[in-house]
């Protein structure tokens, strides 16, 4: 049966989490690789499906309701390459539709790509019910190099975030359905929440709303 492994997308890694807790055996390194995992893809989900390891994404769909709609936010984040802007004036299903591509002078990528939003000039979205974009968005994940801005890019805080988590779950795995346990002479009260305030603030500084405004 093959070893399961940490998803190469992962917002840490196994070491890193051992490193955290002092751990220095292997024991628990089948239950830490399915926490990073399982966390991994917590975090992605609260923070609007995105993904944080730098993807290659192809003909991603947005629907144009608004008739005065200028700025599109993309998916993802960081955007370091757009190769195609489109859009579809027609009625038919995806199949059939008819792609027409953007004039470059008539679009913008905004911030450089920080933070994956698109001006279009208001008047072209008149009649335009639908847009696909093939973009490269996310950030660069090289463990050991992670002291190298040049070549690891993800935000420490979110790596801080799912290692926390990881640990906390962790530390709780024996004790799920309780609230309090007593250890000696002493008490430990479980939080039921796994979000505290202060995490929840750093998912809200990556959360992800793809929308046309």
């Amino acid at each position: 049966m093959p070893q399961e492994s940490v998803y190469p997308y992962a917002l840490t890694t196994l070491q890193r989490v051992k490193d955290r807790m002092g751990i220095t055996v292997t024991d628990s390194d089948a239950v830490l690789t399915r926490l990073i995992n399982a966390m991994t893809d917590f975090i992605e989900r609260q923070c609007g499906g995105r993904r944080f390891m730098q993807t290659t994404y192809a003909n991603e769909m947005y629907s144009v309701y608004a008739p005065v709609a200028e700025y599109i936010t993309l998916k993802q984040a960081p955007v370091t390459q757009i190769t195609s802007f489109q859009y579809s004036v027609s009625q038919p299903p995806t199949s059939s539709k008819v792609w027409n591509d953007f004039l470059a002078t008539n679009w913008e990528l905004l911030e450089d790509g920080k933070s994956g939003l698109i001006r279009v000039y208001r008047s072209l979205f008149k009649g335009i019910n639908v847009v696909r974009c093939s973009y490269t968005a996310g950030y660069l994940i090289d463990w050991p190099n992670a002291g190298d801005a040049s070549t690891h890019t993800l935000p420490a805080d979110i790596t801080d975030l799912c290692e926390r988590f990881v640990v906390k779950l962790y530390k709780k795995r024996n004790s799920e359905g309780k609230d309090r346990e007593g250890l000696q002479q002493s008490m430990i009260i479980w939080s039921q929440q796994l979000i505290a305030d202060d995490d929840q603030e750093t998912l809200d500084n990556y959360t992800r709303i793809p929308i046309f405004v």
